[in-house]
């Protein structure tokens, strides 16, 4: 009887939105008070909303990425950015150059829109992997011009 009122209290505390935003506050306070970070909502500061996501991308032997350098992989011609590069051993390099080779197991922080980064994913070292590059290298500027159509559009 008390495991049910127990997790019905939980339940009930945890779907309020005023225990939410107190919470909230008191967290908020608490950082503020006791460390010395400075607290900023990246997903608005991304632009994190509707097509566009960060995510963890771990990289392994077969994949495509495997054992290229960025340069080489060409992610920003797709409109992927590669933030940091978190190497075996704990390693992170932020906002690494070119020349950094990427090699498994890797887990890159990379930034982009949602389907081009599922492809990437899912892209194999072969030649179908380097047709799909090309592939999102060709969408990727239909959606830039898409964008400046629509901007100068709002101008």
């Amino acid at each position: 009887m008390f495991l049910i009122a127990g997790v019905t209290t939980l339940w009930v505390l945890s779907s309020s939105q005023w225990v939410d935003r107190k919470l909230s506050r008191l967290i908020e306070w608490a950082l503020t008070r006791y460390a010395s970070l400075d607290i900023k909502d990246y997903a608005s500061l991304l632009h994190l909303g509707g097509d566009y996501r960060l995510v963890e991308f771990q990289v392994q032997e077969h994949d495509w990425l495997a054992h290229k350098t960025l340069a080489e992989a060409r992610l920003r011609d797709e409109g992927i950015v590669v933030l940091g590069i978190e190497r075996e051993g704990g390693t992170y390099l932020g906002a690494p150059k070119g020349h950094r080779r990427v090699l498994p197991p890797d887990t890159l922080l990379l930034y982009g829109r949602v389907a081009t980064l599922q492809n990437l994913d899912k892209r194999k070292q072969d030649q179908e992997g380097d047709v799909q590059h090309q592939k999102a290298v060709d969408t990727h500027k239909e959606v830039i011009q898409e964008e400046d159509r629509s901007s100068k559009e709002e101008n």
